[in-house]
């Protein structure tokens, strides 16, 4: 048996326990969803938090007789071109419509530009490309992979500056008297236009199509924070991108879900900028998601990976899985969503490092914090909401106490929890988190932390916490009551005793 602790404090990564416990109790009532603050429920099933799988490794077990445990996982879905009718469909740009594109050596794809391709015939293969894909109006995330041009013009830099480039030839062509700055403005406008109407266009029509669905667009919003390698990085996303991003109102205010990217370089691999750097892609991505209402935000769901961007056969530490999937679930999203490409599957030996990985390291963090993550909202939102942080860029965290709890792997591979939660383990996430109510939930004003909390949450069918936790009060009270119901007994005994010696 193998028990798996994890050196992160079970709030704050910077400090570890010192094994005495240093909490005092300075309130009771613990505030709830005191603020207009919401967020999407949750679409597919009774439970706080999806976690999707995005990767073409069916191949390991059909192939090569891997078996990789994905049951945490709420959905599974394929990326590869033969997988249809999953509940998280990813369309890239060959499986959509009419996508306009520049190939690497200059080629031209159905006009190069969205302002040179036809629309009309565009949506008419859309339609078509929708019920081969999803062939039935059911549940699910369908995520639009274009990544190749951006909508807005002045995000085009190098080496997307291909799209002015041909928008201004386009322009040009059409009329050679016009200056370089005025067929530079028409053709901003005309890219933007058509750009626009292409991805409003397709939008429609899937959400039309297949209306159960949650529709939006792959790396939608970006933040655009990869500085992280110059000095004083703080993570910040740039005032001049969050103004860009609010002039997409358009796309927000059509989407039904937001689906950015937390994806990570090997530069950034054990280094607390791992944290900043995600930690405003993911606020920035809540704060986009309050735009179209704040009182019924978008679902957000993050695409993360389990290798780095650049070293894909490296997988991530369990630092940077705080760093990433702790500081998401942290602030407060839908679901993670993680993708992968074919070198996860490509071989035996590749399939064997993944199921290793999955057993060893990932999937007994992700049952850490949805463990916390779910107890918390138990006993704070009593499951009308989730837990945020109160302070979102600090370096607070949902995880289990490992002075009191601890995920054991058995020899049959399947997890156990062994261990309950304490009275000081609630107090400490009241002290860090915040309830966030879904919209339309009837979230409680204030819980009353005092007295007996019976908690049953799960993070898969068997593996659950399943504890009573009582105040030191209550536990006080409880104490005080066997007593006297001792003593009374005692008294009740004797007197017995008495009238058997008096009869005799």
């Amino acid at each position: 048996m193998e028990v798996l602790r994890f050196k992160h404090i079970f709030f704050r990564s910077s400090v570890r326990f010192n094994g005495a416990s240093q909490l005092v109790l300075t309130f009771l009532l613990i505030p709830g969803c005191l603020t207009s603050d919401f967020i999407a429920p949750f679409f597919l099933a009774d439970d706080s938090f999806l976690w999707g799988w995005n990767a073409p490794t069916e191949s390991c077990a059909v192939k090569f007789r891997v078996h990789l445990d994905l049951s945490l996982f709420s959905v599974i879905g394929s990326p590869k071109s033969d997988a249809v009718g999953q509940p998280i469909t990813l369309f890239y740009i060959d499986r959509l419509g009419l996508y306009p594109y520049i190939e690497k050596n200059g080629t031209d794809v159905n006009g190069g530009v969205p302002q040179a391709v036809d629309l009309a015939e565009h949506l008419k293969k859309v339609k078509v490309d929708i019920a081969h894909y999803i062939p039935t109006n059911d549940l699910g995330l369908a995520v639009i992979d274009w990544e190749e041009w951006r909508p807005l013009w002045a995000r085009n830099w190098k080496p997307k500056d291909i799209y002015r480039t041909k928008s201004i030839q386009l322009v040009q062509a059409q009329n050679a008297k016009l200056s370089v700055a005025e067929a530079t403005n028409l053709a901003k406008t005309n890219f933007e236009t058509a750009g626009k109407a292409l991805m409003l266009e397709t939008l429609k029509l899937g959400k039309s199509l297949r209306p159960k669905r949650l529709w939006g667009y792959y790396l939608f919003p970006d933040c655009y924070n990869h500085h992280y390698t110059k000095p004083d990085y703080n993570g910040s996303c740039f005032f001049i991108e969050k103004k860009r991003n609010d002039e997409l109102s358009w796309l927000w205010n059509l989407s039904t879900a937001l689906f950015p990217s937390i994806y990570v370089n090997s530069y950034l691999q054990s280094s607390p900028l791992t944290a900043l750097f995600v930690r405003n892609r993911v606020e920035e991505a809540i704060r986009i998601s309050n735009i179209p209402s704040a009182k019924s935000p978008l679902p957000v769901f993050i695409y993360t990976r389990p290798v780095f961007t650049d070293k894909t056969s490296q997988y991530l530490g369990q630092d940077d899985l705080v760093n990433t999937l702790g500081e998401t679930v942290a602030l407060g999203v839908t679901g993670i969503i993680m993708w992968g490409s074919l070198n996860l599957s490509q071989s035996a030996d590749s399939c064997n490092q993944l199921r290793n990985y999955l057993t060893t390291t990932l999937n007994p963090y992700i049952i850490n914090i949805t463990l916390a993550a779910k107890m918390c909202s138990q006993v704070f939102c009593q499951h009308q909401g989730i837990c945020v942080r109160k302070n979102w860029n600090s370096q607070d965290y949902l995880h289990l106490n490992p002075m009191n709890l601890a995920i054991e792997t058995e020899k049959n591979g399947e997890f156990t929890i062994k261990g309950k939660p304490t009275f000081e383990d609630l107090e400490e996430l009241s002290k860090h988190f915040r309830c966030k109510c879904y919209t339309n939930a009837e979230c409680p004003k204030q819980v009353n932390l005092k007295g007996t909390h019976n908690i049953y949450v799960c993070a898969s069918e068997r593996i659950c916490i399943n504890a009573t936790v009582k105040s030191e009060n209550e536990i006080v009270r409880s104490s005080t009551s066997l007593v006297l119901f001792f003593l009374l007994f005692l008294i009740f005994f004797e007197n017995e005793c008495s009238g058997i010696q008096t009869r005799f």
